[in-house]
């Protein structure tokens, strides 16, 4: 499985302002680009207690300009994640949203940490348990800008952009999850910052 995210540096900064900040419910936005159809963008996001409502929605899907989004949400037991909820389209959770964009309102969530998965339909959840990855994992990998979603036109060749937003709304912290092999290279980099300054 090939697992991304790429967040736009703003975001980043709002995400970590609003966690040092907010000690209740608030509103976080992501944004970035996926290449591939297998990508899948991972946020985490935690209730210090049961909230309610609380809604996860995309608004990048932009009349076909971006791929056709889906989301899944996970709630952490133990050491793995389970699912709580998956949505492919649903465009009546904001007034933003596109008629592809997908998005969950949630009457109550109880206290706890959350996962929520974003990727290009049909690359669905394989199952209850993130551990069993997703439908597109073991493919070839294609570039979104020539693969042809299920979802897409072919009179107008759309849904081959890469761009995606997730919106969370009610939740008290969130942030992306690095892909392991970015933050090795983030890793190895500051490494070896460090070692050229101590040569220096």
């Amino acid at each position: 499985m090939q697992t991304l995210s790429f967040v736009r540096p703003a975001a980043i900064a709002t995400a970590l302002a609003f966690i040092g900040l907010h000690a209740q419910a608030a509103n976080f936005n992501f944004e970035g680009d996926i290449a591939y159809n297998t990508d899948v963008v991972k946020v985490a996001f935690t209730l210090n207690a049961d909230s309610s409502p609380v809604r996860l929605w995309t608004d990048s899907w932009t009349d076909g300009l971006n791929f056709d989004p889906t989301l899944t949400l996970w709630i952490k037991e133990g050491a793995g994640y389970s699912l709580v909820a998956a949505n492919d389209d649903d465009n009546t959770i904001d007034p933003t949203q596109g008629f592809y964009d997908a998005g969950l309102s949630l009457a109550t969530l109880t206290a706890g940490q959350y996962l929520v998965t974003l990727g290009a339909a049909p690359n669905d959840a394989n199952g209850t348990q993130l551990s069993q990855g997703f439908a597109l994992d073991g493919s070839t990998p294609t570039l979104i800008s020539q693969w042809n979603q299920p979802s897409h036109d072919i009179n107008a060749n759309d849904q081959k952009g890469t761009f995606w937003r997730l919106n969370l709304s009610g939740v008290d912290t969130a942030a992306t999850v690095p892909e392991p092999a970015a933050a090795a290279l983030l890793l190895a980099g500051l490494s070896a910052m460090l070692l050229s300054r101590r040569r220096q």
